[in-house]
């Protein structure tokens, strides 16, 4: 919400700015100087190879004119990057910048001027009572929203953002009310001067929100203030974690936190139409556009299927924080997919690879596979092959799979057949390498399991194919998390500015109605 994230922009633009803004949603996050090699900087995408190879100072100077255009009046909100990304990105790069130019991210990082403040014991909440709509809410109604998410997350267990100093009149993290640009709903960012120590990326944050909420046509003022403080408060955790995490994990977690408390609110559902669900060939830790927001129903997923809770809301997130927590020096900070992994293999012995591929073939039938999928009418992953299949008829389909995506293909009974003999030829399981088959019968999915995919990467199944089955679907996934030159390639959009390994990768699933 550009914040926010990237644009809280109104569901009807939705479609028609994504194409538009994938090109400037380019960010340019270099290794900050005093980084230790395996710090979770985050890094996403540009749209030339060449800049690559741009300085930090010219990365810095880029940083510095995307966070310009993030908070300027005269930018259209179809247009507008992510302003807490560009300003997170601008921290993390201005010492690069030159004296003036340092001045100038030092006014960007500025925090507004508001006369009056109501708080608790957490929150100083900044305003200027003649700038606030009492149509659209009260302070007293944005200080009980805050409050409400802030001891929410510090219920669940997540530490709290932490204090800075004097700043805003004391320690407590402070929240201004403000008349924000079109298309902005908020933002968190911070104005710590330099890190603690180097390789350390935990610091303070403070956050700004639209003071009334005018014009945006989905939901009520309080509303959005409701969804957009669950997001932008979750930034601020997460900055008391890891401000520099990659970019994708920043975005989708805090979009999928604002459903976790407003849950009736429902705004982040217009991002499942572009999201991993509607674009499985899309790397889903591939940070740009408004795709990553997407993402969130990622962990839906894996909440729903691991819903223990840490006071207030599943814990499964809060662990994947801490074990992407910098604060505990470079050693034992782990990026977004490493972090994801461990949390999956401590709570169930599972891992991100079985998740995605599980994930992948489970979007088929997203009203069925989610608690709220029907009621909210999810879209479903389109298939990428069918064919119906007579006895004794077979068919092969081939893929090309990059890391964290996946094809499904249908093979729909023809008649006189009772199994369908299904292969599976890929890559080794080692480069990520997954097979999942769904059996649906009149009434929906019967039974969904996986295909062994033995080292060399092929797989065999005999699956029921009678009168009682509608169709039988095989997801190919790659469910690779292997990179190489992590915090090397500054302007990569994947997981630690790495280069993935295992992209381009062929499969193929034969299968013959017998």
């Amino acid at each position: 919400m550009p914040h926010r994230r990237m644009l809280r922009r109104a569901p009807v633009l939705l479609l028609a700015v994504v194409t538009s803004v994938v090109a400037l949603v380019a960010t340019t996050l270099g290794t900050p100087a005093t980084a230790a090699t395996n710090s979770s900087q985050a890094g996403v995408t540009h749209a030339k190879k060449a800049d690559q190879h741009w300085s930090r100072a010219q990365r810095a100077k880029h940083a510095l004119a995307r966070a310009t255009k993030a908070l300027a009046p005269d930018t259209p909100a179809s247009e507008r990057p992510d302003a807490t990304l560009a300003l997170r990105n601008l921290f993390l790069l201005k010492d690069a910048l030159s004296p003036a130019d340092r001045a100038a991210a030092d006014r960007l990082a500025q925090r507004p001027n508001k006369p009056a403040v109501v708080g608790d014991a957490n929150i100083l909440v900044h305003y200027d009572p003649a700038e606030l709509n009492p149509a659209a809410y009260s302070v007293n109604q944005a200080l009980s929203s805050l409050e409400y998410v802030a001891d929410s997350y510090a219920n669940a267990g997540y530490r709290r953002p932490k204090p800075d100093g004097t700043k805003g009149g004391d320690g407590r993290i402070d929240i201004y009310l403000d008349s924000l640009e079109p298309g902005l709903y908020g933002y968190c960012t911070t104005d710590q001067r330099k890190l603690s120590k180097p390789g350390h990326f935990d610091v303070w944050a403070y956050c700004v929100l639209d003071n009334d909420y005018a014009g945006f046509p989905a939901h009520t003022p309080l509303q959005n203030l409701q969804v957009t403080a669950a997001h932008e408060y979750y930034h601020a955790t997460q900055f008391a974690y890891d401000i520099a995490d990659d970019g994708w994990f920043l975005e989708s977690t805090a979009t999928w936190a604002e459903d976790e408390l407003f849950p009736d609110v429902n705004d982040n559902v217009q991002y499942l139409r572009d999201s991993p669900i509607t674009r499985p060939n899309r790397p889903m830790d591939k940070f740009g556009g408004v795709f990553h927001y997407g993402v969130w129903n990622f962990f839906r997923y894996l909440t729903e299927h691991y819903p223990a809770k840490t006071g207030p809301l599943p814990g499964l997130l809060l662990k994947m924080w801490q074990y992407a927590d910098s604060s505990k020096g470079p050693k034992k900070d782990l990026y977004s997919t490493q972090a994801i992994n461990k949390a999956l293999k401590k709570a169930d012995h599972t891992s991100l690879a079985e998740q995605f591929a599980n994930y992948s073939a489970a979007t088929r039938a997203t009203h069925a596979t989610f608690a709220e999928g029907a009621a909210l009418n999810y879209p479903s992953k389109p298939l990428a092959g069918a064919v119906s299949l007579p006895s004794h008829k077979h068919k092969s389909f081939k893929a090309k799979l990059d890391h964290l995506t996946s094809s499904t293909f249908q093979f729909v009974p023809g008649g006189g057949t009772s199994k369908l003999k299904v292969k599976v030829k890929m890559a080794s399981k080692q480069r990520g390498s997954r097979a999942v088959y769904v059996i649906y019968g009149p009434g929906g999915m019967v039974q969904t399991k996986a295909i062994k995919v033995n080292g060399h990467g092929v797989g065999h199944k005999k699956i029921v194919f009678d009168g009682s089955v509608t169709a039988v679907e095989v997801t190919l996934v790659n469910a690779s998390t292997r990179y190489k030159d992590c915090y090397r390639r500054p302007n990569s959009p994947y997981s630690c500015q790495g280069a993935p390994v295992d992209d381009n990768l062929k499969a193929i699933v034969q299968a013959k109605a017998v």
